[in-house]
């Protein structure tokens, strides 16, 4: 025990302290990182991510308040704000008549165990009149290993209604072609710890990955895309979709 920890758990506490007070006065904003199709960079979609706006603070790096709410359990109602949030942007840009693309959302471990959770998409894009494919709904890898049955009968459930799955952080924890075997994606988006730094190791491995996917006929987006000779590797492997500071960083 020392200083350190000791104001390691000060500052937890402090965040946990504020968190309630932050959401409703709307100091969480959502950014949206740009999805681009690798064949012509054409703008497809975007990521919604959380930003924390903090009055005393400033911006909050997501790795440091998002861990503390899964572990305290205010992850599913900042979770559904950001859903609320991505849904009214869809909704604007419909009335502004914009070219009709999709937004992604995180949907954590707390979120697959509530019940409610199918109900309550539904209500949100029915709300702001949206079709649900519209939503793309971001599932982490690792959490597929944790309870299988309920994950299989959530994602099955959310396909049914016309929501698009996407794995999300693929090969950055416990991987297993046995979650590929036994579940059904919409998408894999493969994590940015493959390219970064891209060495000749990380290359073969994405080259496999992207073989593999088109075997299973799922499309594969590449996260942390930064550099024009990534993007040029993964446009001749016939990747899909990208993602990254290359061609869009996230913005407000």
């Amino acid at each position: 025990y020392d200083d350190t920890l000791r104001n390691q758990l000060l500052r937890e506490q402090a965040i946990t302290d504020s968190m309630e007070s932050a959401l409703s006065q709307n100091q969480f904003l959502v950014y949206l990182q740009p999805k681009y199709r690798i064949k012509d960079e054409a703008l497809v979609g975007a990521e919604a991510l959380v930003r924390w706006n903090h009055p005393f603070w400033g911006f909050l790096s997501p790795a440091e308040f998002i861990p503390l709410f899964e572990k305290n359990g205010f992850i599913t109602r900042l979770d559904r704000f950001v859903w609320e949030k991505a849904c009214a942007v869809l909704h604007d840009w419909d009335e502004r008549g914009y070219y009709p693309m999709s937004v992604s959302v995180n949907v954590s471990r707390a979120d697959i165990y509530n019940e409610d959770l199918a109900d309550t998409l539904v209500t949100i894009i029915k709300k702001y009149d949206l079709d649900p494919s519209r939503l793309h709904l971001e599932i982490t890898e690792s959490a597929y290993t944790e309870n299988p049955k309920q994950i299989i009968d959530t994602v099955t459930t959310l396909r049914e209604l016309g929501f698009v799955i996407e794995m999300d952080d693929f090969g950055s924890g416990y991987s297993s072609l046995h979650t590929l075997k036994s579940y059904t994606f919409d998408m894999i988006k493969l994590d940015k710890e493959f390219i970064r730094p891209f060495t000749d190791k990380g290359r073969r491995i994405v080259t496999s990955i992207l073989a593999m996917n088109h075997v299973l006929a799922v499309p594969t987006l590449v996260e942390g895309v930064e550099t024009w000779d990534q993007l040029a590797f993964l446009r001749k492997r016939g990747c899909e979709l990208i993602q990254g500071y290359l061609l869009g960083a996230p913005m407000p």
